[in-house]
């Protein structure tokens, strides 16, 4: 069957840049007694090879949105991070015959330019309905076991104490009192480091902060206005939990999307430890850095996301790489200070960023409305 499957291995650019061989050679592996659960994967790779053989030039768009559909199904990424919580009565509905749901473009984005980009007289595709329902049901399963499957370990259940000026002794400011504890998690973290108990095929960020055996600093977070939400100290160099225990903590609920530079490894942290809380957040890497994780699918890109997602077309991927670059003012300043003095100043110095960015905003605000006002009063 090998040899078969390789004198059909599409040539020239294809065979370079789509490991089509290779995910046939996986399939063809994992068969076994079970081979009609792989099906799907096989029809659609058939598919595939089907539409890059033709030379109607009318399909070129329409097999390049495919070819990118499969490039994540088939990467090592988590299946959450192609097809999340919201996604699976969607696609079921779908593989079960319903037409495709418009909320699938912005959960999916690479199946939402398929539908988006399907030819007149291609409008049922019955290969890609079954994998649908093939994915639907692997996330499924996926999310129920990470959610039934862990030992959760807490002190209490009750909300953390709190006093208003703690944040001067703990470095931990995010303008609210904590929300929860951040409990430990058996088997997931470990008592010598919890960021490092689990490794992804990602190395882009230990390769960066790993080697240069960084000692920590500041982690903030910011909103795509460039305003500051809370910061906290880290003694050692950030990690997937320094962004996973500050959402937790201090979030009521969490944020619909998170961009952050590791976050093709942040979400499946998170969803391995908090899966219910984090069952409806998109996590995404930004522009600048989604070049250097070649290895990541593209389910994990922020530009994946801005295809279907008309909100985040606007959005500065690189608000939080620009904001703190602006920590880099008080860097000297604070590394010749004690602890508490150089919170305070981590403190003061936020505030009134944030209060510029703010009064910055106002000022936009009241010149837009002056410019309105003065095209109604000539259109008077």
């Amino acid at each position: 069957m090998i040899k078969e499957w390789k004198s059909l291995a599409p040539r020239s650019r294809t065979s370079r840049s789509f490991p089509y061989l290779s995910f046939i050679f996986c399939t063809y592996k994992l068969q076994g007694d079970c081979y009609e659960d792989y099906r799907p994967y096989i029809d659609c790779l058939t598919k595939y090879y089907t539409l890059e053989e033709g030379i109607e030039t009318r399909l070129k768009a329409y097999t390049r949105r495919y070819r990118q559909l499969l490039t994540q199904v088939f990467s090592p990424d988590s299946v959450l991070q192609l097809v999340p919580n919201a996604a699976i009565s969607l696609l079921l509905e779908y593989s079960t015959g319903g037409d495709p749901d418009e909320r699938l473009s912005s959960l999916i984005p690479a199946l939402g330019m398929i539908f988006l980009n399907t030819p007149a007289d291609c409008t049922d595709s019955p290969e890609l309905r079954n994998l649908s329902g093939l994915l639907a049901n692997r996330a499924r399963l996926t999310f129920n076991d990470l959610l039934n499957n862990r030992d959760v370990i807490r002190s209490t259940h009750e909300k953390p104490p709190y006093s208003f000026r703690e944040w001067e002794d703990t470095g931990s400011f995010y303008g609210r009192p904590p929300i929860r504890h951040r409990p430990f998690y058996e088997g997931r973290d470990n008592d010598k480091a919890v960021d490092a108990a689990e490794t992804g095929r990602c190395k882009k960020y230990y390769s960066t902060y790993g080697k240069r055996t960084l000692t920590g600093g500041i982690m903030a977070i910011w909103c795509p206005h460039l305003i500051c939400l809370g910061f906290h100290k880290i003694p050692q160099a950030e990690g997937r939990n320094d962004v996973f225990s500050a959402l937790y903590v201090y979030f009521e609920k969490a944020p619909e999307v998170v961009i952050y530079d590791f976050a093709c490894q942040l979400g499946a942290y998170s969803m391995s430890r908090e899966p219910e809380f984090f069952k409806d957040t998109c996590f995404a890497i930004d522009e600048m850095h989604a070049k250097g994780h070649l290895s990541c699918s593209q389910a994990s890109y922020s530009s994946n996301y801005m295809q279907g997602r008309a909100s985040l077309q606007s959005v500065n991927t690189s608000a939080a790489e620009c904001s703190n670059s602006g920590l880099n003012r008080i860097r000297k300043s604070v590394s010749y200070m004690g602890q508490n003095n150089a919170i305070l100043l981590t403190y003061v110095y936020l505030c009134v960023w944030n209060r510029r960015r703010e009064r910055d905003f106002q000022k936009k605000v009241e010149k837009e409305r002056n410019h309105l006002q003065l095209a109604i009063d000539r259109n008077a």
